[in-house]
């Protein structure tokens, strides 16, 4: 995340939680939160990150590959900022979801 000049990093994980997409975000600079949802249309992606002082807004797009991602986080305070993910090459295979158990 690009915030007024000054690069942001950290990492970004999302995966498969109860049929849906769920994860966390680490910046470098701060504690770990909650993506407490994820919306998936076509190429465009809307994530709700929880904070203390309220939701963190993402709004973007995905590249054609799905390995990276472009857009605006939105604050509580309504200042706006760019952002970019870029997936890391990795041999971590995902288990399916079991089904419920009841």
């Amino acid at each position: 995340m690009d915030v007024g000049g000054t690069p942001s990093f950290g990492l970004l994980s999302i995966g498969l939680v109860d049929g849906g997409y769920g994860g966390s975000l680490t910046p470098v600079r701060t504690a770990p939160v909650v993506l407490r949802r994820i919306d998936l249309a076509g190429d465009k992606i809307h994530m709700v990150v929880a904070s203390r002082e309220g939701d963190v807004l993402f709004d973007g797009t995905l590249s054609p590959k799905g390995d990276r991602m472009c857009g605006i986080v939105t604050y509580h305070g309504g200042q706006s900022f760019p952002m970019m993910a870029q997936k890391r090459p990795s041999t971590y295979l995902s288990r399916p979801e079991a089904p419920n158990a009841r």
